[in-house]
């Protein structure tokens, strides 16, 4: 083979499926023609099309001295950042956590920099993550920069429940081939499925990392909650989940995403936090160095404007009560649009998957062509396999009724 500008471990390297590229093509095919539906990208929009934006936190960042706006972040972020995720993350279950376990919060660009982070200093080379099948597929392309390989498991039995079984069985089987398991999770408001979790379904997902743990096997879960906060049961019952957490083993350690991109819709900006949780001081230790060192290395701190805004607004009482009550409206706007597009795939007998809540409707399809069939007839979506995935988020009431009957004549 002839000698190549890029290493070796780079010449296999393509990117397949770029969500962000395809919601491009979306936004320019929208432009020459209004009528062609863009259900691509995971932002949400009003009903107009602009993004929705929270007064808060447009006037917390308008406020920001130059220091806070120009200067470097610290690279282990400021203590009202710091402990805002922790009192925002946890929300009742906060005192409970804290007395149960070491904790310790790492920011990171966006949630995806807290999954990159996580994925690479926590597995050896060569290993494979283990996730559900119906997965963000960036979650791959993390995993293979980190010399990683993917193993999945069914998310769904033939209820469309989470499949505890599959779980279990896959689980079991990669920590005994590898002597280690590393375990993603996205929930609740599952990403591209819209699934979130019970608290059942957590139950049997700590005991199966716990019996994996007690072999001596090192465990970690990571926990990605980028769409915690647009969980329809409303924001003090999305984070009863946590209360499962506390029969974690000791050896486990949990590694929860945080998106301030998606929280407080600042997309652009590139905000978030890696949550690190352990019964054991020695790996959270391990947790903090790694994960201190990684952010050094990779990217040396993050955006100061959205790390200095989202620290003001978690320390301010009055700022997070005006900022709740506009998270309820917007959780409102994703409500009426999902009861409306389920009202109109009832009487076009499309089936749904479960939703729960988040930005995205998850859509079973045997159409290999789907994606193709879709564009003629001016739909833009994502396409994984043996589904399509929605973005409610974006589409607007006014093509709601339109956008599921073309969904149907292809599905």
């Amino acid at each position: 083979m002839e000698n190549r500008i890029v290493g070796k471990h780079a010449l296999t390297k393509k990117m397949v499926s770029n969500i962000l590229k395809t919601s491009q093509e979306a936004k320019a095919a929208k432009r020459l023609d209004p009528n062609v539906i863009d259900a691509t990208v995971g932002m949400l929009n009003l009903e107009t099309g602009n993004v929705c934006k929270y007064k808060t936190v447009a006037d917390t960042l308008a406020q920001l001295t130059d220091a806070e706006t120009y200067h470097y972040a610290p690279a282990n972020g400021t203590a009202e950042f710091r402990n805002g995720i922790v009192d925002w993350v946890f929300g009742p279950h906060k005192e409970a956590i804290l007395k149960t376990f070491h904790v310790n919060v790492i920011p990171t660009t966006g949630g995806s920099g807290a999954i990159s982070n996580a994925m690479y200093n926590f597995n050896d080379f060569g290993q494979k993550i283990l996730i559900p099948n119906n997965y963000w597929t960036p979650y791959e392309n993390i995993a293979y920069e980190a010399n990683l390989g993917v193993e999945t498991f069914l998310m769904y039995d033939e209820q469309y429940n989470f499949n505890r079984k599959d779980f279990r069985e896959k689980a079991l089987a990669l920590s005994e081939e590898q002597q280690r398991l590393f375990l993603v999770l996205n929930d609740p408001c599952n990403n591209p499925t819209g699934l979130c979790l019970t608290k059942a379904d957590w139950v049997e997902v700590i005991n199966v990392l716990n019996e994996i743990a007690r072999k001596n096997y090192p465990v970690t879960i990571l926990h990605d909650l980028a769409y915690l906060d647009y969980d329809m049961s409303g924001w003090e019952n999305s984070r009863d989940i946590f209360e499962t957490y506390l029969q974690m083993d000791e050896r486990i350690l949990a590694v929860i995403a945080f998106s301030g991109s998606k929280t407080f819709s600042l997309y652009g900006f590139r905000v978030g936090a890696q949550v690190g949780l352990s019964k054991s001081q020695e790996v959270i230790d391990d947790f903090i160095r790694v994960g201190d060192y990684s952010v050094r290395a990779r990217f040396s701190s993050v955006n100061r404007p959205a790390m200095s805004a989202i620290g003001k607004i978690f320390t301010n009482e009055d700022k997070k009560q005006a900022f709740k009550a506009e998270l309820m409206q917007a959780r409102a706007i994703l409500k009426k649009r999902v009861e409306f597009f389920k009202a109109c795939a009832e009487k076009e007998n499309l089936i749904t998957m479960p939703y729960g809540g988040g930005f995205f409707i998850g859509i079973p399809t045997g159409n290999l062509n789907i994606y193709e069939d879709l564009v003629k007839d001016g739909v833009f979506v994502i396409t994984m396999k043996g589904m399509i995935r929605i973005a409610i988020s974006s589409v607007p009431l006014s093509e709601i009724e339109r956008l599921v009957k073309i969904i149907k004549k292809h599905v």
